[in-house]
């Protein structure tokens, strides 16, 4: 809605113009003559029809622009995030030319696309750094210094599926008859909650609830769980009872390392894979227990709406990659359908 109207005022009686745009409220002194308010809200109003109306954009040098959003990115991502954001973007200044924000254009993004596939970069690789450009043209949008996102129309590559490698059973009870009683109640907590190696390296003595046997992933100091996302996982008997087993010692952390300090986890990395292959078992990580814990999950009959919310995953889109895994909840889903 737009209008116009008059302030009196010691030099007489003025016109303005009074409309909103994208949510801002615009209010513009024309003058003192009746003719030109009207004509200038005739104008604003087919502008506004027509999604025209707006406010100038502030075009900032590239470089400029791409330090502010990497600062932004440190105060607002987790560690690993805001480094991967620095690697892209270190790619994206030496391919594409510009020297302002305006000069990137779809077509320069595409051929950045095609650069980095003759560089090697695969199609899961190239998409996250799309992901990054995509996010940083959003601010430069939001930030007023674009009026829209260059990357808006640039594609993903399609990414073939990647075969999921879970623990069997079988491997399973074996690592945990190997381990010893350092190693054992970290993976089998693993295998109980699907954690990522971060949150259990970061679960505290707050984060368990034993009245209501519920299990919290949340932040705390200077650590983010991975975008930023609270989230509860029921406890099984069995993992209330590793818990409740685990000695507490004089720090906040749950796991500990056999000196009484917070896990590293390139140490815990290392010293997992050391018992895999002590017991012949191949193609394994820390991270496979966390595809082991959804595996088995979607195999028992979960959903797998209810696997991404223990899991943390932000799309169900990544959760589908353990779909294969039960190839008939579609049909016992339309089994269940009465009228």
């Amino acid at each position: 809605m737009a209008r116009i109207y008059q302030v009196d005022g010691k030099k007489g009686a003025r016109w303005y113009l009074d409309y909103h745009a994208k949510g801002r409220r615009v209010r513009k002194r024309i003058g003192n003559s009746k003719r030109l308010a009207e004509l200038a809200l005739a104008d604003v109003q087919v502008k506004l029809e027509r999604k025209e109306a707006g406010f100038a954009v502030k075009d900032r040098p590239l470089p400029a622009f791409i330090e502010e959003y990497l600062q932004y990115a440190q105060a607002n991502k987790a560690k690993k995030s805001y480094e991967r954001d620095v690697l892209t973007l270190k790619h994206f200044t030496g391919i594409v030319e510009a020297d302002k924000l305006s000069g990137v254009t779809a077509t320069k993004l595409e051929a950045y696309k095609a650069r980095r596939r003759e560089d090697g970069a695969k199609p899961a690789t190239l998409n996250r750094e799309l992901n990054t450009i995509k996010a940083m043209f959003n601010k430069a949008v939001a930030w007023g210094a674009l009026t829209e996102n260059p990357a808006r129309t640039v594609k993903k590559l399609r990414e073939s599926r990647r075969q999921i490698r879970y623990l069997s059973k079988e491997e399973a009870r074996a690592l945990l008859a190997a381990a010893d009683a350092h190693m054992k109640p970290v993976i089998e907590t693993f295998l109980l909650t699907g954690l990522r190696r971060g949150e259990l390296i970061h679960l505290t003595w707050a984060d368990i609830d034993f009245k209501n046997k519920i299990l919290s992933v949340q932040a705390k100091g200077d650590w983010q769980p991975k975008d930023y996302e609270t989230r509860h996982i029921p406890m099984t008997p069995r993992l209330a009872e590793v818990l409740t087993n685990q000695p507490r010692g004089d720090g906040s952390f749950v796991f500990m390392n056999r000196q009484r300090q917070s896990l590293d986890p390139d140490v815990l990395s290392h010293d997992f894979l050391k018992l895999v292959r002590s017991r012949g078992i191949k193609g394994a990580s820390v991270h496979t227990l966390r595809h082991s814990f959804a595996s088995h999950l979607v195999m028992s009959g979960a959903d797998l709406y209810t696997v991404q919310k223990l899991l943390g995953h932000s799309s169900i889109k990544t959760t589908e990659i353990y779909a294969h895994l039960a190839p008939d909840y579609l049909k016992a889903a339309m089994q269940r359908l009465t009228f």
